[in-house]
């Protein structure tokens, strides 16, 4: 690699792992680097749940320095981070708390927010419930229960607002991560001054706002020196959210585009040119990355999760490259086959329901003395993906139904590197879809913002015309019907399996 290519680095930490990448101007992935994030249970139940921030840094760090001594002309950062996750600090800009997207210490703090606001209220406000999942709840859990650290707490952040403050020294957000913090007016685009007097905070514990793709500062001098950077000054530009983020590096920015990131979990966001709320408070509306555009989503669920249960979980020791068996067994069975389902959480979003625990089930012809043939581990391979692709259908309908206008669908993450997926998923939407070079999207889109902010392009349009390539999974219409019917089988099956 050509040491004069210029180059963004890019932070992306996930729901499980912590990823640094060197992407270059013309966003190709250069390398990459991951390390596992650590979250702690604080409960034997495992509401409770903190990351150990220490060694989020410390990784960071070692990251970055092992991918800068092979790699130098670094002309800007940026991050984004899993949605949800928050970090509290204090006057000196210490940790008091940092809880990732799974800490729902929350729910001990319903009754607060109940007592000020009806769900339907702080729905139309936010965009999104309920309440026990958000940095709200947070807040107000520590408020009641550790309120000792709760008086020390000088800002309130999002988890990529806190890796920009550890790159420059400033306090920020941007719209994309602040939707997710059910303190946002998402119709303002303003931290809600209704919630904040409602619940006494002191409104200087929140960040001023910025645009994403704004160079918020440069990267710390100590930091610099470190890193052994030859320039003297790097910009460091805020993304955002890594859902939006992963959007915009798959293309999803027209509005009416429906964006499908397949990762730990399957958020579904159609792209909207204002901010419409759900009348059933149950889809979640939040800021695009771009000015101008909002989300509307619809969540599968448990999507990654679930698949690499099954792969770790049954094939890891048939094979050395259980992927890569998964991919087999895809295209040596047939669709539906022996009317072999799996029931594993991809669904229907409906948070209304989301504290009820369903059991995870296999329904399948067992071996009996009147057939001979029954399914094998090749069949419930196929079957979990196709519990996934049925979960994203679901959701992906309800968006659709909003405005049933022609729509370009998009997916990207870690699921959409397998062709036999992809393929899948394509004959289950009845939809022709738009699968980016570079699966790792959230790369991609925190380097566009970078190419925006430092004048290298005027617009993401431009950018995405000239730089991004695709490959288009196309659908077999004979292969979607029999799928339809395939799926309303599920369909059934599933409303009994609930009832268990």
């Amino acid at each position: 690699m050509d040491e004069n290519i210029e180059k963004i680095l890019t932070i992306d930490i996930s729901s499980n792992f912590i990823k640094v990448a060197l992407i270059s101007t013309e966003l190709n992935l250069i390398t990459t680097l991951k390390k596992k994030l650590i979250v702690n249970s604080e409960d034997i139940d495992g509401f409770a749940k903190n990351i150990d921030m220490k060694d989020l840094w410390f990784k960071i760090q070692e990251m970055i320095s092992i991918l800068l001594k092979n790699h130098q002309n670094v002309i800007g950062i940026s991050t984004c981070a899993q949605r949800i996750a928050t970090v509290f600090v204090d006057s000196k800009g210490e940790v008091l708390y940092g809880g990732p997207n799974t800490d729902i210490r929350g729910i001990d703090s319903a009754y607060l927010i109940e007592d000020e606001f009806s769900e339907e209220e702080l729905f139309e406000i936010t965009g999104h419930s309920p309440s026990l999942l958000f940095p709200l709840s947070r807040l107000l859990w520590f408020k009641e229960e550790e309120e000792a650290l709760y008086k020390k707490i000088a800002k309130i952040l999002m988890l990529d607002d806190w890796l920009v403050y550890k790159l420059t020294g400033i306090y920020c957000s941007d719209p994309s991560s602040a939707a997710e913090s059910q303190l946002l007016d998402v119709k303002k685009v303003h931290w809600s001054r209704d919630i904040i007097e409602a619940f006494d905070f002191n409104p200087d514990i929140f960040p001023q706002l910025v645009d994403s793709g704004t160079i918020v500062g440069n990267l710390v001098p100590n930091l610099r020196d470190k890193f052994n950077i030859i320039h003297n000054e790097i910009p460091i530009v805020k993304s955002g959210g890594d859902t939006q983020t992963s959007l915009l590096g798959m293309g999803a920015i027209d509005s009416n585009s429906i964006g499908i990131t397949i990762g730990t979990t399957a958020p579904v966001q159609l792209v909207v040119e204002r901010p419409i709320i759900d009348p059933n408070h149950n889809y979640w509306t939040s800021c695009h990355s771009i000015k101008g555009k909002w989300l509307i989503e619809a969540h599968a669920g448990n999507t990654g999760t679930v698949y690499d249960w099954f792969i770790e979980g049954f094939l890891s020791e048939i094979s050395k490259d259980p992927y890569a068996l998964m991919d087999t067994y895809l295209k040596e069975t047939k669709k539906g086959e022996f009317s072999t389902f799996a029931f594993l959480g991809p669904e229907h979003m409906n948070i209304k329901n989301q504290t009820s625990i369903k059991r995870g089930s296999f329904v399948f012809q067992p071996p009996s003395l009147i057939s001979e043939e029954f399914p094998t581990i090749k069949n419930f391979a196929r079957s979990v993906v196709e519990n996934i692709a049925f979960g994203i259908l679901e959701n992906h309908q309800s968006l659709v139904k909003i405005d049933p206008t022609n729509k370009k669908t998009y997916c990207a993450g870690g699921m959409a590197n397998s062709t036999e997926f992809n393929t899948i998923l394509a004959n289950v939407l009845h939809n022709d879809i738009l699968i980016p070079s570079c699966k790792d999207s959230s790369f991609i889109g925190a380097a566009m913002n970078s190419l925006i902010a430092l004048n290298k392009f005027q617009d993401h349009g431009k950018i995405i015309d000239e730089l991004l390539n695709y490959n288009v999974c196309k659908y077999d219409s004979e292969v979607s019907d029999s799928y339809a019917r395939i799926y309303l089988e599920w369909k059934n099956m599933k409303s009994k399996i609930d009832n268990l």
